[in-house]
């Protein structure tokens, strides 16, 4: 545990450093284009409007429920999509940062543990505008901001803890084994079919049960779930909330406990 804190605590020293140097390498990136920064807007919105147009409107859904409310597919499906697509994006490379940029640690003043959490500064400030974007089409679907939208902030905070534990757990898979990195992709667009983003598991002809409720369990749902019931339920609990809090919570931590113990094995082989 004391490891987790010393982790917890590097990365909260270094967090204006890790949003400044995202911010800083986003302009590199976007220095060539003509239109520069301006895409960090416009790609959300094109890669929004594709889903909508896509899974939506060409598919023709029908509402979904949420808390016993009937809730239009749209607003439904951006709001699961957003989290997924900053959670899978920043899992798959966040992964990967450490082995790039390792032979950096014995030049710079800050420690290894911050690469991760760059990567994913770097992908929070696009999820924060898809996220803008799609609280306005929930506006416009005619449904009205409540209390309950404030556990929104308790989700943010859990899948920020979820995706730099899993990418830390990642990167050390990934100094050890690189191909792990061209495994991993794979599992993700597996877990994107079965984690809830577009459509229910539950909804699918020939799941089996216990496999439904195994994939409940993932963090992935959790979060998507637990994001969905914030924004669209009169209630912040939904069923076996608990049990699925429990869950997500103990695959975070034995993440947290597996990933410092070998990052700080690494440090010790670098130094």
């Amino acid at each position: 545990m004391l490891k987790i804190k010393t982790i917890l605590s590097e990365v909260l020293s270094y967090l204006h450093f890790a949003w400044t140097y995202a911010r800083l390498n986003k302009k590199i990136v976007y220095r060539e284009h003509r239109f520069g920064m301006i895409w960090e807007y416009l790609n959300p919105l094109i890669q929004m409007a594709i889903w909508g147009l896509v899974f939506g409107i060409l598919r023709n859904r029908s509402g979904v429920n949420v808390g016993g409310n009937l809730i239009p597919f749209i607003p439904w499906m951006l709001i699961g999509m957003t989290a997924w697509g900053f959670m899978s994006s920043a899992v798959t490379r966040a992964g990967g940062s450490i082995r790039k940029k390792k032979h950096l640690f014995s030049k710079l003043k800050f420690p290894l543990s911050i690469f991760p959490a760059i990567s994913i500064a770097n992908r929070l400030s696009s999820y924060f505008v898809l996220l803008a974007i799609s609280i306005l089409v929930v506006l416009i679907s005619g449904i009205s901001p409540s209390i309950h939208w404030l556990a929104f902030t308790y989700y943010l905070m859990a899948m920020l803890l979820f995706v730099y534990f899993f990418a830390l757990f990642n990167s050390n898979i990934i100094l050890r084994f690189p191909d792990y990195q061209n495994i991993l992709k794979p599992i993700m667009r597996l877990l994107f079919f079965f984690s809830g983003p577009i459509w229910r598991i539950n909804n699918m002809q020939g799941i089996p049960n216990w496999f439904v409720r195994l994939m409940d369990l993932t963090p992935f749902s959790y979060i998507i779930t637990g994001l969905r019931h914030t924004f669209f339920a009169n209630s912040v609990f939904r069923e076996e909330w608990l049990i699925t809090t429990i869950a997500f919570w103990l695959i975070t931590l034995l993440l947290a406990l597996i990933s410092t113990h070998y990052h700080f094995k690494l440090r010790s082989q670098i130094e």
